[in-house]
């Protein structure tokens, strides 16, 4: 067979090689394998422990005593104790390779079942999707390792059936009138609705943020799901059920969200700007440290709802219902519309108007952007209590219940 270097001629201005790399065979010992290698060095040892090391153990626990009679016997004793010793050992080696063995096959069994399961994904039968999508969260429980890539799959598995790419933060207004959004999705779309369960109810993955924006997804029933830091904006949600949904830090710029149920809702930090939550039951919701700047929450049901440290910013709560919320340090100004006969004094402290936004207002920046005297010059008193906001945690106490 002829070579590369004999083919190709000489780059210009390059000398010619003209050394030939010889072809070697492999020689013996490269054929043989290191288990092969490393066992029949085992046995040699063995072989000559139980052959030479009985005399010299005897000799060593003897001493400068006399030895026994029957010095034979005690010597063969001595090594019959070896070669069951050695007896032992082998058959713990040959349990660690069964068990490795068996490893190794269940890793082989779990890569076609995933590999199956996501071929039915593609599948025209509804049924053949379903079962895939459930084979998918099975082997997600058993194996941390594919949960993440998992979780990647069905986002997309949901994106590539019910994305709408021309959504943009206008259509949250526009009212929507595709075919069958009147229908609740568990019917009109089985297959969707199973993997937004799967995703809800999956064990969280560390620093996943799950790619959901733009979907058109009216009459969903994500109740109780676990979507922390998911990203839906742009989103279709009409009249969703996200009762005892745990939505935190998510993104929810430009959303629709008209006649949702929210009740008992955590969007701890969340950012709901430019959304529309008009006529949304949010009884009792979190929205502590939440960008509600821009919001449509007209006619909005938010008794008891906790709003500590929200902006509120732009946004319209004309006939919104707020008996029993939470407002300490709510950030408003002029252009916040309140419910007719409010009382913004109840606000501690009052309105803000300099307080830099809880998010900066675009999508890839998320740290908070200290006001400083040149770009935003504030009284000292403003400047010190728009820095010093204590941290506020889900879980925990907020620090906002102050006079």
């Amino acid at each position: 067979m002829s070579r590369i270097e004999d083919r190709t001629p000489p780059l210009p201005g390059h000398p010619v090689r003209t050394d030939k790399i010889a072809r070697v065979p492999h020689s013996w010992r490269h054929r043989i394998s290191g288990p092969f290698v490393l066992t029949a060095l085992l046995g040699v040892a063995a072989l000559a422990s139980a052959l030479f090391l009985p005399r010299y153990v005897l000799t060593w626990d003897l001493g400068t005593a006399k030895p026994p009679a029957d010095y034979a016997t005690a010597v063969n004793n001595i090594r019959t104790a070896l070669l069951q010793g050695v007896g032992g050992l082998m058959l713990l080696i040959g349990a660690y390779l069964t068990w490795r063995q068996l490893q190794l096959s269940r890793h082989g069994q779990a890569t076609e079942s995933f590999a199956a399961a996501v071929a039915h994904l593609g599948d025209t039968s509804v049924d053949v999707r379903l079962g895939g999508i459930y084979a998918l969260e099975r082997i997600s429980r058993s194996s941390t390792a594919d949960r993440r890539t998992i979780g990647e799959i069905l986002a997309a598995f949901i994106g590539h059936r019910a994305r709408d790419p021309e959504r943009d933060a206008q259509h949250a207004h526009r009212t929507a009138t595709g075919p069958g959004s009147s229908v609740n999705l568990s019917l009109r779309a089985p297959d969707i609705h199973a993997a937004l369960t799967v995703l809800g109810r999956r064990d969280p993955v560390r620093g996943q943020v799950l790619r959901l924006d733009r979907l058109v997804l009216p009459k969903a029933n994500l109740a109780s799901a676990r979507l922390r830091d998911v990203d839906l904006h742009f989103s279709d949600l009409t009249e969703v059920s996200f009762v005892g949904v745990d939505l935190t830090r998510a993104d929810l710029t430009g959303v629709r969200l008209a006649g949702a149920i929210l009740a008992d809702a955590i969007l701890y930090q969340a950012d709901l700007r430019d959304a529309v939550l008009t006529g949304v039951i949010a009884e009792g919701v979190d929205l502590r440290g939440t960008d509600l700047s821009k919001a449509d929450l007209r006619n909005a049901n938010l008794r008891g709802a906790r709003m500590d440290y929200a902006d509120l910013r732009g946004a319209t709560l004309t006939g919104a219902v707020l008996a029993g919320a939470s407002l300490n340090r709510v950030v408003f100004d002029e252009t916040t519309a309140w419910p007719d006969g409010f009382d913004t004094s109840r606000i501690s402290p009052a309105r803000l108007r300099s307080l830099p936004p809880i998010r900066p207002r675009t999508y890839d920046e998320f740290a908070v952007q200290v006001a400083t005297a040149e770009n935003h010059p504030l009284t000292e008193a403003e400047l010190a209590a728009g820095r010093e906001l204590p941290e506020v945690r889900p879980d925990g106490p907020t620090g906002a219940e102050e006079n």
